[in-house]
């Protein structure tokens, strides 16, 4: 009869192992909010998502808590069920340039146990203007070079992502150069300068152009860099004299060296 009584040691170190791990998930439920919202806004309610009872919370001590130890970013209120942000969500320093940008928590509710997980969606806001490496870009262009010539240019960033990050460039008018907006990678947008004017040094040495990077935000942001050109001589003038010919008197007795 004992022998049915007497669980062995390691049997019940197992059983309790499955207690202590095995934690009761009852039901999820999904927000999608936007990053920067202000600390105290009101995320859901909780409490009527998941049909709960508003006395139950308190009751239960209701609290939400964290997985893989994160940040804490929401807290219940036990008097009306709304689920409130605590923290700041900065997406890009959270995700980066992630597509998708997600923060999962707990709703933890006591006696009995009973576990809601919860999806936080964060959404991206036009919070970041676009931004070149330097603010002044330098090049340096052979005054022979031909019309058409293509010149690269550095690509602008924007920490925001979507719509709301680079979606083209535009240029100052001017006399030698347009621009061309080109697509690599996934959606990345670079300019190219292309010379619609022969340049001649000898005209203009020094030609500053400004470059403007947008967003496809609402409102839009932009950025901008100067670009300075510098046009370099070439050998493309001969050597003149100021008049075709030159006449000078002088006498059959003037010494050596004389001017």
């Amino acid at each position: 009869f004992l022998k049915w009584i007497v669980i062995p040691l390691a049997l019940r170190c197992s059983f309790v192992l499955i207690f202590l791990f095995h934690r009761p998930v009852h039901g999820d439920v999904s927000y999608s909010v936007a990053e920067e919202m202000k600390r105290g806004s009101i995320i859901g309610n909780i409490a009527k998502d998941l049909r709960l009872e508003l006395s139950s919370l308190a009751a239960r001590k209701a609290r939400v808590d964290t997985e893989d130890n994160n940040l804490r970013y929401c807290g219940v209120n036990l008097q009306t069920g709304d689920l409130i942000l605590q923290e700041r969500i900065d997406r890009e320093e959270l995700c980066e340039k992630r597509p998708s940008c997600v923060v999962k928590q707990e709703l933890v509710l006591e006696n009995p146990l009973e576990l809601h997980r919860i999806t936080i969606h964060i959404q991206d806001i036009n919070d970041n203007s676009p931004q070149f490496k330097e603010d002044l870009l330098k090049l340096e262009i052979q005054e022979s070079a031909d019309k058409g010539a293509i010149f690269l240019l550095d690509e602008a960033h924007d920490a925001d992502v979507g719509d709301n990050s680079v979606q083209g460039y535009s240029l100052q008018n001017n006399n030698y150069f347009k621009l061309n907006v080109k697509t690599k990678g996934v959606g990345r947008k670079y300019g190219e300068l292309v010379l619609e004017k022969e340049l001649d040094r000898e005209e203009k040495k020094d030609i500053s152009l400004l470059l403007t990077a947008f967003d496809g935000g609402s409102p839009q942001r932009s950025g901008t860099v100067v670009i300075h050109v510098t046009v370099l001589d070439a050998n493309d003038n001969v050597p003149v004299f100021s008049q075709s010919v030159y006449k000078a008197t002088l006498a059959e007795n003037s010494p050596a060296g004389q001017n």
